[in-house]
């Protein structure tokens, strides 16, 4: 395939190194840390050169995280609701759960979104 960015590489030569488990494991966890190829770490530690950026790390989409967090807001609310009317047994360890659980969600999305919780 003329053209493609697999031979528009920059860096062709490859090296080769040789690490036991627990190496390996902390050179991927650095890598995963930091949103960066293990090539990017090595090469940062090896090199000095500072990665150009985070290549993994997905956006955040702050659209739909919003979306997500009015939707545990509206899902914790009617739990409340049912609990209050005596549709459901407010003390049920299955409900706890669910509303420690929404508690959670709601703490990962605010951080996410840059906000305290």
């Amino acid at each position: 395939m003329a053209g493609s960015g697999s031979n528009k590489r920059e860096r062709q030569i490859i090296l080769k190194a040789r690490f036991n488990e627990q190496e390996a494991s902390l050179v991927k966890q650095q890598a995963d840390a930091a949103g960066l190829s293990v090539s990017a770490v090595i090469r940062f530690a090896l090199l000095d050169q500072a990665p150009l950026r985070a290549s993994r790390t997905p956006p955040l989409d702050r659209e739909l995280a919003a979306r997500l967090l009015a939707a545990l807001g509206s899902i914790a609310c009617s739990m409340r609701q049912a609990a209050d009317a005596g549709d459901i047994d407010h003390l049920s360890e299955t409900v706890i759960a669910a509303q420690r659980d929404l508690a959670e969600l709601r703490t990962v999305v605010m951080s996410a979104l840059g906000r305290k919780p």
